[in-house]
């Protein structure tokens, strides 16, 4: 089978190819003549992707309107796309672990727990075709599934094999640079990595453990066992969005002074309502005001008419030059429709806008000049709301030659035989040259904390007063 990474234009049969619907929702699959691929959207011949170019759009025909992007396959898309058989890496992870353990083109290195391969891919790219990845897998089915797709993908360099590394070792395997340990017990198989590596040059380790009780057991187990260095440290990812630049003419790009002004402008409208709001609802009370005026008027003339018509029929006579005319309007009549031009309510719309119009404010000023930006060049970014959490901790060890770890021994022998006498000063030397002259004794005594127990013992007479300035800050 060919290689997944190649640099091909088109499309042909037989071509893995990642399946793009959106950043979380990716697929992979072997085009196959005859065959389609469906899914929420629509449904796709493969018939119609052969000869195309990677990259492309494809299109569902109708009545179905979604599209798909067929992309060429990469460690990176293949890792968001493969069927999950356990925990896999992502690329933060494996990025950080490929540069640490220093894996180069041609290089031989172990891996330890292959899964469900997404590591092993990676591991594959990095070290080329002259290089080789020995992947070791306990569990049967997850050695032969892995197996298929490494041959499937044309992965000729992937050496797999079935085995238990934490009992029995890695095999013949030896002389590697680099050991990436993907186990339960990573500190079980430190002893056999020990083995595998390349006693004659600088070889690393790394392991991948989820719990900080199997980073301690690990790192002690690295100490044991001759490595330096190690260190753990844990990879987490923040993804960016690239946000186009505002339009022009947007709020988004006015200054200070503009947006003030901007404020003030909607506060000074905001008065405006409130006062033309005043003004009809006086309007409407006084106009409703008038209709009931109105309404007694006209009741309390006809009670008048009815009480002249009674006086009239008992008399027997009629006056008309003493009876006062019905149409003639009343002095209460003429004060009832007369409008009132005394009081708070006299006040017009006008006074009241003229009043919201402070003629002594002063004309704004610019607050802050700001720098011209030239937008159209700017990128703008902005944090992912979600972030990637926990997934494991990166436990890194360094393995030095014996001719160099042979040498750093004998400079920490060194060091440890340095007399206590001359690293301390004043009262305390003093009583550390007796601490060692007494430890000249034949006789073996236990190393206590500051020595021997002599210089304990002699250490506890002295005054707090005058261990202090012996001591130094």
């Amino acid at each position: 089978m060919p290689s997944m990474f190649h640099s091909r234009v088109t499309i042909e049969a037989g071509d893995l190819v990642i399946i793009f619907m959106s950043r979380d929702n990716m697929t992979a699959i072997t085009v196959t003549p005859g065959e389609f691929f469906h899914n929420k959207f629509g449904r796709y011949s493969h018939d119609e992707m052969i000869g195309v170019k990677f990259g492309s759009k494809l299109h569902s025909p109708p009545p179905q309107s979604g599209y798909i992007h067929l992309l060429r396959p990469t460690p990176e898309l293949w890792t968001l796309s493969l069927p999950h058989r356990t925990q896999i890496l992502y690329m933060p992870d494996i990025a950080y672990i490929i540069q640490r353990l220093c894996v180069r083109v041609g290089g031989k290195v172990i891996e330890a727990g292959t899964g469900s391969g997404s590591m092993t891919h990676s591991l594959s790219r990095a070290v080329g075709k002259r290089g080789l990845v020995n992947s070791f897998e306990y569990h049967k089915t997850r050695f032969e599934k892995a197996g298929e797709e490494f041959t499937e993908h044309g992965l000729t360099n992937v050496h797999l094999q079935h085995r238990n590394v934490c009992k029995d070792g890695f095999n013949e395997v030896k002389d590697v640079e680099a050991i990436f340990l993907d186990l339960p017990a990573p500190w079980e198989a430190i002893p056999h990595a020990v083995d595998a590596l390349n006693p004659n040059l600088v070889t690393r380790i790394c392991c991948f453990s989820p719990c900080i009780e199997q980073v301690t057991k690990t790192a002690s187990a690295l100490r044991d066992y001759g490595f330096s260095d190690v260190a753990t440290q844990e990879v987490l990812i923040r993804t960016y969005d690239l946000v186009p630049p505002p339009p022009q003419n947007s709020h988004h790009l006015e200054d200070v002074s503009q947006i003030t002004q901007r404020l003030r402008d909607h506060e000074k409208r905001k008065e405006e309502r409130r006062v033309t709001q005043m003004r009809n609802a006086r309007e409407k009370a006084r106009i409703l005001k008038e209709q009931q005026a109105k309404e007694e008027a006209e009741a309390r003339g006809e009670t008048e008419g009815e009480s002249k018509e009674v006086d009239m029929a008992e008399d027997g006579t009629a006056s008309r030059d003493k009876r006062k005319p019905s149409d003639e309007p009343s002095d209460e009549k003429e004060s009832s429709k007369k409008p009132r031009t005394e009081g708070p309510e006299a006040t017009t719309s006008e006074d009241l806008v003229a009043d919201t119009e402070d003629p002594t404010e002063p004309t704004p000023t610019t607050i802050y000049d700001e720098p011209s930006v030239a937008w159209n060049s700017m990128v703008l970014i902005k944090p992912s709301p979600e972030m990637r959490g926990h997934t494991s901790y990166l436990t890194f060890a360094t393995l030095y030659p014996a001719a160099i770890r042979a040498q750093l021994a004998a400079q920490d022998e060194a060091t440890l035989r340095v007399p206590a006498s001359t690293t301390r000063v004043g009262r305390v030397g003093e009583l550390a040259a007796k601490a060692d002259v007494s430890a000249a004794d034949p006789e073996p005594t236990e190393v206590s904390e500051y020595g021997a127990p002599s210089f304990d013992a002699a250490l506890g007479e002295v005054p707090e007063e005058e261990l202090l300035p012996s001591t130094g800050p």
